[in-house]
């Protein structure tokens, strides 16, 4: 990933994705909104007790920035769970006090339609986009443990497959910034979770006599490789949210009392 300054608003990009021109993509950092305290400054969160009127006014700033219709920005409550809302026909607007169009309980999103923006909010969970440049289909994936466990990301691209025509080899993934194998310790519970459930668990799981870690990021690449996608074209982010927590919201880091920050990625119409 490398950063990029659009319009005062600094944003992360994945490099192998750059070079599409059809498709447009960026992770917010905190900086550049105007939430106060707790939520300095780029709150995207729709759950948080920050203002909504800060949060509408965040949610204005970044689609001046990336240059899209806010009204057709479409994201959705998340529930840590495997449902994943796909997209076959731009929505119909309406009036909300939310930004754009937001569904309930998905926790991953997928569309071939241009013109729409797709979004998930994130605070140390994986935030996963996935590209098909020759079917021209765009996934925006939020991961957390729940859903790395419940496989999200293997499903999604099954989803790819079944509803769009993708093929595994053609789609190339970015893992963004999230909680790092550093940071992200667990109980011995839900660490045998994953060592039961997961396949190459010994490659993400860590576990001593006093701690468990898990590494999110690389059970998510694990579960794309399984899939078909070729090690090449997926791009990990080395950056952990907790650690740089100056930069994005991490709600471990901060217990709980944080603001969101989102991954971002349309398709722009002809």
């Amino acid at each position: 990933m490398h950063k990029e300054i659009l319009k005062s608003l600094p944003f992360f990009v994945f490099n192998h994705l750059h070079s599409h021109k059809e498709l447009y993509h960026a992770v917010t950092t905190r900086a550049g909104g105007i939430s106060p305290s707790l939520y300095a400054s780029l709150n995207l969160g729709i759950n948080t007790d920050d203002k909504p009127e800060n949060i509408i006014s965040n949610h204005h700033i970044v689609s001046k920035a990336l240059n899209f219709n806010l009204s057709f920005l479409i994201s959705s409550t998340q529930a840590h769970k495997d449902r994943i809302l796909c997209l076959k026909e731009k929505p119909v607007h309406k009036e909300s006090k939310i930004p754009g169009i937001c569904y309930e309980g998905f926790d991953s999103i997928i569309t071939d339609q241009a013109g729409i923006t797709i979004m998930i909010r994130i605070a140390d969970c994986v935030p996963i986009i996935l590209y098909s440049p020759v079917s021209k289909v765009i996934s925006v994936v939020h991961a957390g443990w729940k859903g790395t466990l419940s496989e999200i990301t293997i499903k999604t691209i099954q989803q790819m497959e079944k509803e769009f025509g993708c093929s595994p080899t053609d789609i190339k993934a970015g893992i963004g910034p999230a909680i790092g194998k550093c940071c992200f310790s667990v109980d011995s519970e839900v660490a045998n979770k994953f060592t039961r459930k997961l396949e190459r668990s010994e490659y993400f799981v860590k576990q001593t006599n006093s701690s468990s870690y898990i590494d999110l990021k690389e059970a998510n690449k694990i579960q794309m490789i399984l899939s078909g996608l070729k090690e090449e074209n997926i791009e990990t982010s080395g950056i952990c949210t907790s650690c740089s927590s100056d930069v994005f919201f991490s709600h471990r880091r901060e217990k709980g009392r944080t603001g969101r920050f989102a991954l971002f990625a349309g398709l722009h119409s002809s």
